[in-house]
């Protein structure tokens, strides 16, 4: 990513959406498959409380509006985001599902959620990737410019399993972090990555440059819009019911944040917490969107030089810390499904509901 691409991702400006009217209730409840579309009018209709900004914050491959979602004047940012791998769909729903009913808590005059929303701010993108969200519970034809790479590849693609965009790039690979794309003389490139666009089972391109997709500067317009009040970022995938917590190229101060706040989503969730030994560095996997976060939180800058976020040392576990947050990826589910009943028992009985509304 060249140090022009990244100034404009800085400059790119907020671009808040009109409110339409006064507000009224919304009841979502995983009672059915929701299209992209259908998400965007809960988002509209939410819009129209006074404690909400829908910011349109960029557009998807296949020029969807991607949406970042501000609740409450607090100062303090709680950070959240979901789908940034097309077959990870429920978290997109989960957020969703959250982010209404906060909304008509506030609006109903519910005593602790007005005083938390004085103090807090929930900050999050329902949909990093609407264009794989579209496919994965629609099918190809969701797709409207077949000139893109996945609608001209729609013969070989493994629509149960794949994690990319429109354009065929792993988003969570796509980041200008400072390890991203790099392996070590120590180590393996890593048997998930592929260094060209592919079609492949279980195998993930990040891009022939970084911060090349549009999916992928729209995060990092809205991270870098909000990461200095931040005092939690969750990013929620789908597949395993763990939580991965720990970035070894980062101090132990950051690590053991992450790792207690890890234990204590654990809590209302059960999911298995994955501490640092579960994390790769030097793999050729990095480049994630918790990997910029981490990064950024802990004072990296962006280099005209390595065209991406550095610090002095590819792995040092004294960086100084500049905001000690906890960043961590919560797993969902045990598998991909578009089937919004098990979306419904996952959010109810695995803690879901109880664990938003704790952070």
């Amino acid at each position: 990513m060249n140090l022009e691409s990244f100034i404009s991702v800085c400059n790119h400006g907020y671009n808040y959406v009109d409110k339409k009217g006064s507000y009224s209730y919304i009841n979502y409840d995983f009672d059915r498959k929701l299209h992209y579309s259908d998400i965007e009018k809960i988002l509209y209709s939410i819009n129209n409380s006074s404690i909400v900004k829908l910011d349109i914050i960029g557009k998807s491959a296949d020029n969807r509006n991607i949406y970042g979602v501000e609740i409450g004047k607090g100062d303090k940012v709680i950070y959240l985001d979901a789908n940034i791998h097309a077959a990870e769909v429920a978290s997109t729903l989960f957020l969703t599902r959250f982010l209404n009913d906060l909304v008509n808590k506030y609006e109903n005059g519910d005593k602790d959620i007005v005083s938390a929303l004085n103090t807090f701010k929930i900050v999050a993108i329902p949909s990093i990737n609407p264009d794989g969200y579209e496919v994965f519970n629609f099918g190809i034809e969701s797709i409207r410019n077949h000139d893109l790479w996945i609608y001209k590849n729609k013969d070989s693609v493994d629509y149960d399993n794949f994690k990319y965009n429109a354009n065929g790039v792993d988003l969570n690979r796509n980041f200008p972090t400072q390890n991203a794309g790099l392996y070590y003389k120590s180590k393996k490139l890593i048997n998930s990555v592929s260094l060209q666009k592919t079609t492949k089972r279980l195998t993930y391109f990040g891009g022939k440059e970084l911060g090349s997709e549009p999916e992928t500067r729209a995060s990092m317009y809205f991270i870098l819009k909000h990461y200095k009040n931040s005092v939690l970022y969750l990013n929620l995938h789908s597949q395993g019911r763990v939580i991965y917590a720990g970035k070894p190229n980062l101090s132990s101060d950051f690590n053991n944040t992450t790792l207690d706040f890890a234990d204590r989503v654990s809590y209302y969730t059960g999911y298995i917490v994955h501490g640092l030994s579960y994390e790769e560095v030097g793999e050729g996997n990095d480049g994630s969107i918790t990997d910029f976060y981490s990064e950024i939180v802990n004072g990296f800058k962006f280099s005209s030089k390595t065209l991406r976020l550095s610090n002095d040392k590819y792995i040092d576990g004294n960086i100084n810390l500049v905001n000690n947050i906890p960043v961590m990826t919560l797993e969902t589910l045990t598998t991909y499904t578009d089937d919004p009943s098990v979306f419904k028992t996952e959010y109810y009985d695995f803690g879901l509901e109880e664990l938003f509304y704790s952070l």
